[in-house]
């Protein structure tokens, strides 16, 4: 998830702590600028916190868990529980935080289709020994 940061000073985004565990996107008059990885960072001249604004995104490993539910070949019905694991690539950070809405719920709606698609053409048995194959 992403979110609005403010700098060290009051009234000012001049200097920036950014945590171990997230990066820093810099906006000049909302366009953006440069990443700002961990540490203490000099942003730029900014004047009562108008001028430079500042995202973030978390880098750490989130999970999603997805419940589906599904018919199989032999009209069965099964609920199965699917966790997914994401993060951050470094390199694709300002992709992850301008071009993606709603990670989660793509996420979710993703892990869904792969399973409607492929569980009904199996029967119960086939479902449980290709569930590796199926995630």
């Amino acid at each position: 998830m992403q979110r609005a940061e403010r700098g060290c000073l009051p009234c000012s985004n001049c200097f920036v702590t950014v945590d171990q565990d997230k990066w820093f996107a810099v906006e000049r008059f909302g366009k953006y600028s440069h990443i700002l990885g961990p540490g203490l960072s000099f942003v730029g001249v900014d004047c009562c916190g108008c001028c430079i604004t500042l995202r973030s995104i978390t880098s750490r490993v989130e999970q999603n868990t997805v419940i589906v539910q599904t018919k199989t070949k032999d009209n069965v019905f099964v609920t199965a529980k699917v966790a997914v694991q994401q993060s951050v690539q470094p390199d694709r950070a300002v992709d992850a935080m301008y071009k993606l809405a709603n990670v989660h719920a793509q996420i979710d709606s993703y892990v869904s289709d792969v399973v409607r698609s492929s569980v009904p053409h199996m029967t119960l048995d086939e479902s449980f020994e290709k569930k590796d194959d199926i995630s």
